[in-house]
């Protein structure tokens, strides 16, 4: 009868390579050395966040003034003329405010007037 090495006596459990995070953490054990901590990312300046956000911002407004809403039409002409997320195009600025005007939007108190 040979005695494979899955066989245990009974009452033994078999042993497993796994360790709990308790474990690994130890401080002076082999397995926490094999681990270090992860490294963490170089914090972003938040002026670039800001940069992002309101780049994403005129690109919201710009999809929304396209499909036709008034206030954004507004917003976006307002966007162009300071170059809020864009460059600035007066041009462009004139052309979606006089849209937003066409439209019965009031800019007069709401936005500066270009």
């Amino acid at each position: 009868m040979s005695s494979s090495k899955t066989d245990f006596p009974a009452g033994r459990q078999k042993s497993s390579n796994k360790r709990t995070v308790a474990e690994l953490e130890r401080p002076g054990t082999t397995q926490a050395a094999a681990y270090p901590p992860p490294m963490q990312p170089e914090p972003v300046p938040l002026k670039y966040v800001v940069q992002e956000a309101v780049k994403r911002w005129f690109e919201d407004t710009l999809l929304e003034a396209q499909r036709g809403d008034v206030k954004q039409q507004a917003l976006l002409g307002e966007m162009y003329k300071e170059g809020y997320g864009c460059q600035k195009d007066v041009r462009a600025a004139k052309e979606w405010s006089d849209k937003a005007a066409a439209r019965g939007y009031k800019m007069q108190g709401v936005y500066c007037e270009l």
